[in-house]
């Protein structure tokens, strides 16, 4: 089932504890990665009167984004100490303009304490429109990827210049997700993607997507809600996840705060960015407080939950970082027999492969076939991102295409985003057109079967398996209540599903 994710973010309920969430769609969430004490060990489970896991990740982090109102940097301040007096290390993703509000602000006592915890980024100025989606749903995924690079960029540096810090993560503002992010965040050399979103999922589990470690769509996600009697249902929700992945060699569970929302009931971009709304700075307007008191009574509640988590066996916090470290699929050159029986292994259906250790996204497993009939010995696994379109086959009659005719459309220079390499979105094959998946599928059957350049081969039509893991629905208005009232985004929906090539699952 599609959980309303507008709902995740912008009224924080107890859906999250009490929803059942369906194995292949993922609703949204914001994580928050600690790492406990150096000392402390990690245990595994035994007896049968306890939960039995293995290793349990729990990944703990704070959106920092309302730069509107200063009340909310004491929250900020208080979880701070929360973590702190535990030894546990956040993840906070910060939104350039609050980094730089902070800053001016002279909050060096928050600061000072933030470079003890991870940093993310949370884009530049989050609600304030046009959002990614907005301005990344007409452009292509070159262009977009230049886009984000460009509107980006600014807040990313201020982030890691105030912070002194490397920013190991993002994660998107509210919904507003959009697969051209992905070639500006590696090329500024972040790791993962931490955030939550269902448009690509995989099982519940983490997974490789456009060459970051996607840690959003975990089916480990929780967050207790800041209202009275939560905090058992909290604990007993975190002992069902737990128990849920007690097989795993490691599981995850992912909770998620705003420090903004200790202190007011409505959300600081929903009551002046709603809709679409742009309002001009002078008509920014304060959201509801909470009651006095409130702030300081589900802070320490928090703290209470922490505490309680910490008693679990097998149960620590981690960075992203930490998780990015411990990820141990293996792209390393495969033999020539590797690549031949690979290639006899595919038949129509194109995407990952892993064996054993070995673990090749759809994009990766192309890249060693085109290297292994340029004559390389040992061909090296390459991230190539997806192509930009998709374009249907056109195959010249008689219905056969030369060998080598596909060694030389192979050769031509691939297209480049952001300086790194990209499918085309077609194949000029002797008088034929092929697209990506036909040329893979064809490639595996010229490489199993042996075929030698003068040879003829029926260009084999195949199905990108991947794209399975990618949503289909382009109406995203109720996905968030900052998008327009009439938002649709079926172009990012596409451009997500032909970035499949780049997916694969992730090995712990």
């Amino acid at each position: 089932m599609r959980l309303d994710r507008q709902s995740m973010k912008h009224k924080v309920t107890t859906v999250a504890l009490n929803a059942s969430i369906d194995k292949t769609c993922y609703v949204s969430a914001w994580s928050k990665g600690m790492v406990t004490r150096a000392t402390e060990s990690i245990a595994t489970a035994g007896g049968k009167g306890g939960i039995q896991v293995g290793q349990i990740k729990v990944l703990f982090w704070f959106d920092v984004e309302d730069f509107i109102n200063p009340e909310s940097e004491e929250a900020l301040l208080g979880l701070l100490d929360i973590l702190d007096e535990r030894g546990i290390v956040g993840i906070f993703k910060l939104v350039g303009e609050k980094i730089r509000v902070l800053e001016r602000n002279g909050r060096e006592d928050i600061l000072a304490k933030l470079r003890r915890h991870e940093i993310g980024y949370h884009t530049d100025w989050h609600s304030v429109h046009p959002v990614v989606t907005e301005y990344c749903e007409p452009l292509g995924f070159r262009e977009g990827a230049e886009s984000f690079l460009s509107r980006e960029g600014g807040g990313f540096g201020d982030l890691a210049r105030i912070t002194g810090r490397p920013v190991r993560c993002y994660g998107q503002p509210g919904q507003a997700w959009a697969p051209q992010s992905f070639p500006a965040l590696r090329r500024w050399g972040v790791e993962a993607y931490l955030d939550g979103h269902d448009q690509v999922s995989m099982n519940g589990r983490p997974f490789w997507y456009g060459g970051l470690l996607h840690l959003a769509s975990l089916e480990g996600l929780m967050f207790m809600p800041l209202q009275d009697g939560a905090l058992d249902e909290a604990m007993a929700k975190f002992d069902r996840l737990c128990e849920k992945q007690r097989d795993e060699e490691v599981g995850f569970i992912s909770i998620f705060y705003h420090p903004t929302e200790f202190v007011f009931e409505e959300f600081w971009d929903a009551v002046n960015f709603s809709e679409g709304r742009n309002p001009p700075k002078e008509q920014w307007v304060k959201p509801r407080f909470r009651p006095d008191g409130d702030t300081r009574k589900y802070l320490n509640r928090v703290g209470e939950f922490i505490d309680y988590t910490l008693t679990k066996p097998g149960v620590t916090y981690a960075r992203s970082q930490e998780i990015v470290t411990m990820e141990r699929s293996d792209r390393r050159p495969l033999s020539r027999e590797e690549v031949v029986r690979f290639a006899r292994q595919t038949g129509n259906e194109w995407g990952y492969v892993t064996d054993g250790a070995l673990c090749l996204s759809a994009s990766e497993l192309f890249s060693t076939f085109r290297e292994y009939v340029a004559g390389a010995d040992t061909p090296v696994p390459e991230l190539l991102y997806g192509p930009e379109r998709e374009v249907g086959d056109r195959i010249a009659k008689g219905g056969l295409v030369v060998v080598a005719d596909v060694l030389e459309a192979l050769r031509k220079p691939m297209p480049e985003v952001l300086g790194y390499k990209h499918l085309p979105d077609s194949y000029a094959v002797g008088d034929s057109v092929l697209g990506p998946v036909t040329m893979a599928c064809t490639l595996a059957a010229i490489i199993g079967e042996g075929l030698r350049p003068e040879d003829a081969v029926v260009p084999r039509k195949g199905r990108l398996v991947p794209e399975r893991h990618s949503a289909n629905g382009g109406e995203w208005a109720g996905y968030w209540s900052i998008f327009p009232t009439d938002f649709k985004a079926p172009n990012v929906v596409e451009l997500s599903r032909l970035q499949t090539w780049t997916m694969k699952p992730a090995i712990f």
